[in-house]
């Protein structure tokens, strides 16, 4: 109580007061105000409570306490410089109050009615299946998986391999999607000992599928695609870590035989470009064990 009493009096010293009781505090405050918003808090009633209770004590009171302890302790100066150290201040406590109205309205947005919208689970998982489709080939010994990797993904094509015990290759043809069940598929490629094929395009998490299998084809016209990943939401994601994925990714390709040096320019190209390496730096890489002709 002395400390949050002596603030704001004024009675510390200024750059104390500015760097720790301002900028530090004010920097914490902004960043714990996710906290009170989706995922953390899921139902909008409790997250509307929530952030307004938190908006009230840590943008309202705190806030005063913070400024108000400031501009005390600027009076307090007796050095050369005192008259710059106020001005600096008060630019402190104007950028912080922009700061902190910029995430109120950014915590308002993120609680908007359209963003709860019960969900049909059944209509969900309908909807994403509609995004690829898994066909099995006239004979049952491979399967195509085309359209977006989404989620659920992974858990049909088990069941339909489990279905159908003849299959022994995987034909591709994606721009990507999800990189978990690109990841799963990938690796439920390499478990079951499947062969992998491309005749088209394969791009982004498509490529983690296709680097699961046991051998792995090209067609005389086909693609692989790379880049960075990014995340497709509107609200903070807690603790994701978008280069920890991408190693994820680079850990299953070194498993699967995949030079170092290709390695190394597998995420170098940003999410809005894309890297298609030649079929000859594939194969030299170990991406590719072959070229083969038409389905």
């Amino acid at each position: 109580m002395a400390y949050i009493r002596d603030h704001w009096q004024g009675k510390h010293a200024l750059l104390f007061a500015l760097f720790v009781n301002l900028i530090l505090i004010r920097a914490l405050i902004l960043f714990a105000d996710r906290y009170t918003l989706p995922p953390y808090i899921p139902d909008r009633v409790p997250a509307l409570i929530a952030t307004v209770a938190f908006i009230l004590l840590f943008h309202g009171v705190v806030f005063v306490w913070q400024v108000v302890g400031v501009l005390r302790a600027t009076q307090h100066q007796s050095s050369i410089l005192a008259n710059i150290w106020t001005v600096v201040s008060y630019g402190v406590i104007g950028l912080s109050l922009v700061f902190t109205v910029l995430s109120i309205a950014a915590s308002f947005r993120a609680l908007a009615p359209e963003r709860f919208i019960p969900v049909n689970l059944t209509e969900l998982e309908d909807a994403r299946a509609s995004q690829y489709a898994l066909t099995l080939s006239p004979d049952n010994t491979r399967i195509y998986i085309t359209g977006t990797f989404t989620l659920g993904m992974a858990q049909r094509l088990a069941a339909l391999l489990d279905q159908n015990p003849g299959i022994t290759g995987i034909v591709l043809h994606s721009d990507g999607g999800h990189v978990y069940e690109g990841r799963g598929v990938g690796l439920l490629i390499r478990d079951r000992g499947l062969d992998t094929y491309v005749y088209e395009a394969c791009s982004s998490a498509c490529t983690t599928a296709f680097i699961g299998g046991a051998k792995r084809y090209l067609g005389p016209n086909a693609r692989l695609g790379f880049h960075q990943y990014k995340i497709d939401l509107d609200y903070p994601v807690p603790l994701y870590d978008i280069k920890g994925q991408q190693e994820k990714e680079i850990t299953f390709y070194r498993s699967q035989g995949i030079a170092e040096s290709f390695l190394k320019q597998v995420f170098l190209a940003p999410h809005s470009g894309i890297w298609f390496p030649e079929v000859a730096e594939l194969m030299e890489a170990g991406v590719v064990d072959g070229v083969v002709e038409g389905e």
